[in-house]
């Protein structure tokens, strides 16, 4: 949000906001512990809001969003997701322009009512910046909502262990994860269809056994009846006899009896392909690109797209080169989203943007503790959270030299073990790695290992610059112009000869990227709907080196061919095609002539 919002805004004041908090005091110690590890420098807000639009807690970005506690969503700041899921009672999302103020237009929003006995308790909310914006946003906030819910319903209930076995077969087989509700001695009063599913026993025998006994390994909980301490989202990775390793994401809840004495526990867990698939959702960490999203007619472009469908159906590994700018990470996404991993995650890292001495922990995770300022709780690297899916190596050639032996015997032995532990965690990942740079140069330098080298390139495929293949630039230019004019809210009918000669004779060092920075440029400060020469930078005009000389392309076919496509586009009307082209009638009749254009 723009800091100039401080203007308008309404705030409660700091006795009205304590007493508001004070009344949502189980709600906000949910809140808390769920959220207790959000970094701040996430980009991701999230917050939430009582049901008079105060907001009481934030997690996350709150310092670029300007979302703040105390801040009131109120008309004075126009339709929002929030104040729409709070009158109309229901899941709203509301993206960049399609907020009335123009200060929320960079900002999209997903939000959902939480509701108690049926009456509107207040609003959860999930916002970003437009562009970073998670594709399943609104999912997300529904299960922080649904989360929520539970646990304070489960906090509430369970605050005498006078419960029904309705309700709790209600409240855990509603639940998509495990649920296992012990005793005080660890005796299982309940255990729902999944979580029996999950530890492969038998649901109803289970019911009344001691913990120990319906499992062949040491159950974790049990250190929690020890210190009476409850915990959200922790990993646990353990040992079964029966069924190998066990690798598990679990939350655990303490249930106290009418004096405040320790009365049992509700172990919520699931498995950890589950909670990564979520991440994967959270972290937007999927391929949005397709084959059909890579535009170009010429025929090495063609060649690329084609030995990249045939990476698509194979698990080989693919090392995609090219200059920077021309598009290798859509490539790279296309191919996932093809194959057969397509509903795994796609995860990428810029190998040139690590810091040497945390590479190793970017790539295979670490437990707790492991060094000065890991978090209590450890994390998983890039390799466990592409497990199932694809992970890009993007900058393969700066990856550090250290790190390469340890990367190629990931690759070849299929098993991690995270930075300060000592179990293994099969992985299951699809390698496609991109580069600017000449691998087997840097291999003649001692710079990069032989063996990953061969390792990655499996499948090569190789992205054509755009100085290379001209005849994709006025395809891309019409594609931009389509996209972006339509994003920036800024319609763009066409463009005429003084626009679109010019990049047809220029390089473009920067490739696609530049193009497309180029297009964006000239359609924000073009003050017509006919985009025109004027709205080009100098530096397209300044390369006079770069006039085309390659006899087999001609202008003149290029200037035909364009005034053609304005015809059609007309329905061939002189008058409206000769202002498309800012030229004269006279002038259009001309050309018309000399280029043997037949009109109807």
């Amino acid at each position: 949000m723009d800091g100039k919002i401080k203007e308008k805004i309404l705030t409660v004041s700091y006795f009205d906001l304590e007493t508001r908090r004070k009344e949502y005091s189980l709600y906000i110690s949910v809140l808390k512990e769920i959220f207790s590890s959000f970094s701040k420098d996430t980009p991701i807000t999230i917050s939430f809001v009582d049901k008079e639009g105060v907001v009481l807690f934030v997690a996350g970005n709150a310092k670029d969003s300007e979302i703040f506690e105390g801040l009131v969503f109120n008309e004075t700041l126009g339709k929002t997701a929030i104040r729409n899921a709070l009158e109309e009672k229901l899941p709203s999302e509301v993206k960049g322009k399609e907020h009335t103020n123009p200060r929320f237009y960079e900002w999209s929003c997903s939000a959902v009512p939480i509701f108690e006995s049926e009456k509107l308790i207040g609003v959860v909310g999930v916002s970003s910046r437009v562009d970073i914006y998670p594709k399943f946003a609104l999912e997300i906030a529904k299960l922080i909502a649904n989360s929520v819910t539970k646990q304070v319903l489960l906090s509430k209930a369970f605050k005498e262990m006078n419960i029904s076995k309705k309700f709790i077969q209600f409240f855990a087989e509603g639940n998509k994860d495990g649920v296992l509700i012990l005793d005080k001695n660890a005796d299982v009063v309940y255990i729902n269809s999944t979580g029996a599913s999950i530890l492969h026993i038998n649901q109803q025998e289970a019911i009344g056994k001691n913990v120990t006994d319906i499992v062949d390994f040491t159950p974790v909980i049990l250190e929690v009846f020890k210190t009476h301490k409850g915990y959200t989202d922790r990993e646990f990775i353990i040992e079964s006899p029966s069924r190998g390793t066990l690798h598990f994401v679990k939350t655990a809840v303490v249930l106290q009896d009418e004096n405040g004495e320790f009365a049992g526990v509700v172990d919520f867990f699931r498995e950890i392909e589950k909670v990564r698939k979520f991440v994967t959702t959270f972290i937007g960490a999927e391929a949005r690109f397709t084959f059909d999203d890579i535009k170009g007619k010429s025929p090495k472009l063609i060649e690329a797209i084609r030995i990249a469908n045939v990476a698509a159906h194979s698990n080989a590994s693919v090392l995609i080169t090219g200059e920077t700018g021309t598009g290798k990470e859509m490539f790279a996404q296309a191919i996932h989203f093809q194959s057969s991993r397509s509903k795994g995650p796609f995860v990428a890292i810029n190998c040139s943007a690590i810091p040497q001495e945390l590479a190793e922990s970017e790539f295979f995770g670490y437990e707790g503790g492991s060094f000065t300022d890991a978090d209590r709780k450890g994390r998983p690297g890039k390799f466990e959270l592409a497990n199932g899916g694809t992970l890009f190596l993007d900058e393969v050639g700066d990856l550090p030299l250290s790190l390469q032996p340890k990367i190629l015997r990931a690759l070849e032995d299929k098993v991690i073990t995270r930075v300060g532990g000592t179990k293994s965690i099969k992985i299951d990942v699809r390698i496609i790695a991109a580069t600017n740079k000449n691998l087997e140069e840097l291999i003649d330098r001692g710079l990069f290992r032989r063996d990953l080298y061969y390792r990655i390139n499996v499948i090569e495929i190789e992205i054509p610059p755009l100085r290379e293949r001209k005849e994709d630039i006025e395809v891309l230019v019409n594609y931009f112009i389509e996209r972006l004019s339509k994003s920036l809210n800024k319609p763009i009918r066409g463009y005429d000869m003084s626009f679109i000669e010019p990049l047809l004779k220029y390089d473009f060092p920067g490739n696609v990227r530049e193009l497309q920075n180029i297009i964006e440029r000239a359609i924000v400060t073009a003050d017509s709907d006919i985009l025109t020469g004027k709205y080009l930078p100098k530096d397209i005009f300044n390369q006079s080196s770069n006039i085309l000389t390659n006899t087999s392309y001609s202008f003149n076919e290029v200037k035909k061919q364009f005034i053609e496509k304005i015809l059609i586009e007309t329905n061939y009307n002189i008058t409206e095609t000769a202002k498309r082209l800012g030229v004269s009638r006279p002038t259009l009749y001309k050309l018309i002539k000399m280029f043997n254009i037949v009109v109807p």
